[in-house]
């Protein structure tokens, strides 16, 4: 099992009163942050086994949105990137699912394209980003249109065209992506609970420099082939909620009541977090079980950057 909260940076009010803490609240702050714990187990007869620690369970992600390069008025190729910069994406659940979701976001993410979609006589064209895997209209026209020297100027045409909600919907495409490789096999019920992992994404966006922090759960139909679809359902998580994936049964309501608190108290979210998933690793321990431990692993995402903090026993 695992433990991941993530939520928005709100920073500690100095301003607080703590004769009345009423008049108290949070500063909200650019960025985000995750916190997870570290330890991969097994189930087995005798419950939960641990089998690694220290294991990356929130995982940084390049951003790559490559722009067009030509020869004269004609389209050669992507040769140069635009923007570079990180987002990280968490997860709970299968490591194998996890793996393949993680590799097909990362492939996708760090291969976005700059392209343009003609109008018509109503409307003018526009610059768009296009995943590598969608028809793209400079690769299929090839030398067979022309651009005027005044189209496709980065500094003019490029900004703005990234957002984050796109970077969400390429994270979601890419998770459906990998999850329909499922489906060539015959799924009962357990190959569905084996299978099962839940994906956190926190990206800044590099258009409005807001942040996002997205939601992504498993589900699954019976299709007209009378197969089952596997798929995700998005839920973007709003300013003063938290995101909770593994556990969420039995710590989500408490992680969003003291979320609550911890912003009408003015303290930091982060930090009442982290304090939080420490304190839910003992609980689960003191039980006698290893489904959560330590280390503790904290990441935050700040101008598009990631930096990383682990808490130890010892810490």
């Amino acid at each position: 099992m695992t433990l991941v909260i993530a939520g928005y940076n709100f920073e500690e009010n100095p301003w607080r009163k703590i004769d009345n803490p009423k008049e108290n609240k949070g500063v909200r702050s650019e960025g985000l942050f995750a916190v997870a714990d570290s330890i991969i187990t097994s189930f087995s007869s005798n419950g939960h086994s641990p089998l690694l620690s220290g294991f990356k369970k929130i995982k940084e992600i390049p951003v790559k949105l490559w722009q067009p390069y030509f020869i004269g008025e004609n389209f050669k190729s992507y040769n140069s990137v635009f923007l570079d910069f990180e987002c990280f994406v968490a997860f709970a659940g299968s490591t194998l699912t996890a793996q393949h979701v993680i590799d097909l976001i990362s492939n996708h993410l760090a291969t976005l394209r700059v392209d343009f979609q003609s109008g018509d006589f109503q409307t003018d064209g526009k610059y768009v980003v296009k995943k590598r895997c969608d028809p793209n209209n400079l690769i299929r026209n090839g030398h067979s249109s022309v651009y005027g020297n005044d189209m496709f100027i980065p500094e003019k045409h490029y900004h703005g065209i990234l957002t984050a909600e796109y970077i969400a919907e390429v994270v979601e495409h890419s998770i459906n992506k990998a999850l329909s490789s499922a489906q060539k096999y015959k799924l009962d019920e357990n190959s569905l609970r084996e299978m099962y992992t839940e994906f956190i994404l926190c990206v800044n966006c590099p258009s409005t420099g807001s942040d996002l922090l997205v939601k992504y759960k498993m589900n699954w139909r019976v299709n007209t082939d009378g197969m089952c679809e596997v798929f995700v359902e998005s839920e973007r998580i709003k300013e003063g909620e938290v995101a909770v994936i593994g556990m969420s049964a039995r710590f989500n309501e408490m992680a969003q009541k003291t979320a609550k608190d911890t912003i009408k108290k003015g303290l930091s979210l982060k930090n009442e977090m982290t304090s939080f998933v420490k304190n839910a690793i003992d609980e689960v321990n003191g039980e006698g079980s290893f489904q959560i431990a330590m280390p503790v692993v904290v990441k935050s995402l700040e101008c598009r950057k990631v930096t990383k903090t682990v808490i130890t026993n010892e810490t």
